[in-house]
């Protein structure tokens, strides 16, 4: 994308050319900026745990608008974070802030420790990753941090309970449960649910 830089006209009529040319710039400008933008939206949304107890986070994500003016869109993310907000306790786990889109966070009863299982949106985030034969990451919140851990087959087939495709214009007041669940179904398998074989188009 290109920016529009400042010139300085020569003569009277340029300047008049130019007077009359800079609402339409502005608006090419306007729409260009609409079309590839940085995004950095904030929302709360519901979260079912394993466990049957609902919970609200704080979500915040951090990108950049992708397609041309008139075409389909979309966005990459760069940075995605997870807060519990409600309710506050002193064993909730640190904010999770990653560079992923995560797909599932819940507490392991086992371990006694929060999870998070995180995806991602380009094909490049996977050839940085190593090509890896699935599109997850698993992180464990322990000692008060959180680590990356290799991703735990127990969760093959384990259902999204998180927002996967937030809108890259921010959402509008609290996702709810439903909500998720309506938009899922509209969502590639992949961001549906964990799945143990992968056919990657990438």
């Amino acid at each position: 994308m290109g920016y529009l830089k400042r010139g300085s006209p020569t003569s009277s009529v340029g300047i008049g050319r130019g007077r009359r040319w800079l609402p339409s710039i502005l608006t090419l400008a306007a729409l260009a900026l609409a079309a590839c933008g940085f995004v950095d939206i904030a929302w709360k949304e519901e979260v079912l745990l394993a466990s049957g107890q609902k919970i609200v986070v704080k979500r915040t994500a951090e990108g950049n608008k992708l397609g041309e003016i008139g075409g389909t869109g979309g966005w990459s993310a760069s940075r995605m974070t997870i807060e519990i907000v409600d309710p506050k306790l002193p064993t909730n786990p640190p904010i999770w802030s990653e560079p992923w889109v995560p797909m599932v966070f819940d507490h392991d009863p086992d371990t006694k420790e929060w999870f998070v299982v995180a995806t991602f949106y380009m094909c490049e985030d996977w050839y940085s990753l190593g090509r890896p034969p699935l599109p997850y990451l698993q992180f464990r919140a322990h000692d008060g941090k959180w680590e990356q851990v290799p991703l735990d087959p127990k969760l093959y087939g384990r259902k999204a309970n998180m927002l996967t495709g937030p809108k890259s214009g921010g959402e509008r007041g609290l996702v709810t449960l439903d909500n998720k669940k309506m938009r899922r179904h509209r969502a590639a398998e992949q961001y549906q649910e964990i799945l143990s074989r992968w056919p990657t188009s990438c």
